[in-house]
């Protein structure tokens, strides 16, 4: 039995020998890549302004500190210290081994509605190349009565109207988002037809993302040097453009100088302050378990989880600063106040801004550098997601089919099959879809499974452990800023979820108030997200309670402990049958057993 379980052990773990980052620059650019997206650039900002400025900022910088980075921390040590994958890197708490399927359901419906909001991407970059704008004009077919393009502000008592507009009518900018790149229809389940703009513009990123992740992670590190530094270079760019425009400043007021710290008394600042850390940092969502696995078993990411962590905030604070500049710039041309222009989500990014920089001299340059920006940006959190589960899938395919030179065949197929299971997402009902999926994926099941994930690892796993699993890492000690992380993380990660539930809010899109069947649809999402956590849980206690004849409570630390297939990966990425019991190795470094 012994032997079965440790040739087990051995073929998981070896896998991580035949594929490895290049350097650990490759990591570190694959990190910076998976974290940083499309949320920094308009989600962040809007949030920003939403909840009162600066006092975002500290509410952020809070849930950044800690509850996003020691699970960030920790997710890349399970994942390094064993060398498993999402599926298996649960075995060290067998009771919570459904987290690692629960990632997997994650990553992959985030993957599914992630593509298409490039593919709006794609065809606005495409589009910056005419000779006109076309979001710029109200001549062109997709253009009704209700367009207007707005020049200067008349308010009066009792209605606003700008220029000959007025509060009822549309600028070109929105119309061309509704009316030419989704046909919008009035209502989620009025699908009439395929658009087949968004269909060839999603199979092309589908198709982009199984060449970028054709070998594994060997392309993907190579891909991360782009993804990971281009959307910085245009950052800068709209930065040094944005604050040089007249009305900048009224934009970055709006932006962070002013401070509410009223805010800070209210729940939603904290709920969108937390939401938007388990977002960015790319917690709860298995990329980073598949990242982590792939490390030398002695690198340091410690120094690499601080890091990304930071520039992440940074991030988000620098495309607020381009965004609101540009907004400020577009207040004092068209009179409209700034708190009328700012919207968070889409309409930010395809609506606003591409309006505001066709006001600038020499739109055409401006607009392709915010899309390239914004592809290039959303690549680099998709591949990293599509890596886990084509990583993933292909790995457990090799357990029950012979796929040995053929795994380049089996990612173009679940590309393909992405794409097919993303199609709805191309009909005239695409961002309601889209949305819906969003709005119940990136709520509990985040929240459910940073509390989970929290408990099991510093609480049940415990923090004598993980200082032992790290310092036999890394050959360092923790300092006290992560003891201090894992011993409250369990209750700060439940209380972001209490606090969830209770502002929780019905989800919209806009003005738009989904109808019952599709929240029904959304709540079955949720439960599909969520059903492997009872599952795997009561695996694990039947199999304990096999394994010890008896149910005694007595017994529970025996359903508690890793199982016997978790060990640690030695420094060259070969696998040793580890007996459970201190040892030392030749760095001197004690690797205390899990016996008690």
């Amino acid at each position: 039995m012994n032997s079965k379980v440790s040739s087990k052990v051995e073929s998981e773990n070896s896998k991580s020998t035949e594929k490895t980052w290049g350097s650990p620059v490759e990591f570190l650019m694959t990190c910076i890549g998976f974290s940083v997206g499309l949320g920094n650039v308009w989600r962040f900002p809007y949030l920003c302004f939403k909840n009162g400025g600066s006092a975002f900022v500290i509410a952020f910088a809070i849930m950044l500190f800690v509850v996003g980075l020691p699970l960030f921390f920790l997710e890349i040590t399970i994942a390094q210290y064993s060398k498993f994958s999402p599926i298996n890197v649960w075995k060290v708490v067998p009771i919570f081994r459904g987290l690692g399927i629960v990632s997997l359901l994650i990553a992959t419906f985030i993957s599914i509605y992630y593509n298409v909001l490039i593919c709006y991407s794609l065809i606005y970059l495409i589009s910056s190349f005419f000779p006109t704008l076309p979001w710029t004009t109200c001549d062109s077919e997709w253009n009704d009565d209700k367009c207007c393009i707005p020049s200067q502000v008349d308010v009066t008592n009792t209605s606003l109207s700008i220029g000959h507009c007025s509060k009822f009518t549309e600028t070109p900018a929105k119309q061309y988002f509704y009316n030419y790149v989704l046909t919008l229809s009035d209502d989620i389940g009025n699908f009439t037809g395929v658009n087949w703009k968004l269909a060839l513009s999603l199979l092309t990123c589908w198709f982009l993302v199984f060449l970028s992740l054709s070998k594994g992670v060997k392309s993907l590190g190579k891909v991360s040097y782009i993804t990971a530094i281009f959307p910085y270079i245009m950052i800068f760019a709209l930065i040094i453009r944005g604050v040089t425009l007249e009305g900048a400043l009224t934009g970055i007021e709006y932006y962070i100088l002013n401070i509410n710290t009223e805010k800070l008394l209210n729940l939603t600042t904290w709920t969108d302050a937390a939401s938007q850390v388990y977002f960015i940092l790319g917690v709860a969502q298995g990329g980073l378990y598949t990242l982590g696995r792939y490390n030398d078993f002695n690198y340091n990411h410690q120094k690499t989880s601080i890091f990304i962590a930071i520039l992440d905030a940074v991030t988000g604070l620098l495309a607020g600063l381009a965004i609101f500049s540009v907004l400020g710039y577009m207040s004092t041309k068209t009179g409209i106040s700034v708190p009328d222009l700012a919207v968070g989500g889409p309409g930010l990014s395809f609506i606003v801004y591409p309006e505001a920089l066709s006001l600038m001299p020499f739109p055409w340059i401006w607009c392709i550098f915010f899309f390239v920006m914004m592809i290039t940006i959303g690549f680099g959190s998709i591949l990293s997601l599509s890596e886990c589960v084509l990583d993933s899938i292909t790995e457990a395919l090799k357990g029950i089919i012979n796929i040995h030179g053929k795994e380049t065949f089996y990612r173009f197929l679940i590309c393909m099959i992405f794409y097919v299971i993303a199609f709805p997402m191309t009909t005239h009902s695409s961002l309601y879809i889209q949305n819906l999926i969003d709005g119940y994926v990136s709520g509990y099941p985040f929240i459910i499974f940073g509390f989970l994930e929290a408990l099991g690892l510093c609480w049940i796993y415990g923090i004598t452990n993980l200082k032992r699993d790290i310092k036999l890492m890394i050959g360092k000690e923790l300092n006290y800023y992560w003891i201090a992380c894992f011993a409250i993380v369990p209750v700060s990660t439940f209380s972001v979820f209490l606090i969830s539930a209770i502002s929780s809010e019905q989800l919209t899109l806009n003005d738009y108030v989904y109808p019952t069947w599709s929240h029904v649809v959304g709540w079955i999402i949720v439960i599909i997200v969520l059903s492997p956590l009872p599952i795997f849980f009561t695996l694990s206690i039947r199999k304990t309670y096999k394994r010890l004849g008896r149910f005694d409570w007595r017994d529970f630390r025996e359903y508690l402990k890793p199982d016997q297939e978790w060990k640690p990966a030695k420094s060259n990425d070969a696998v040793d049958d580890f007996s459970m019991k201190k040892i030392k190795i030749e760095s001197g470094i004690d690797n205390q057993g899990f016996t008690s």
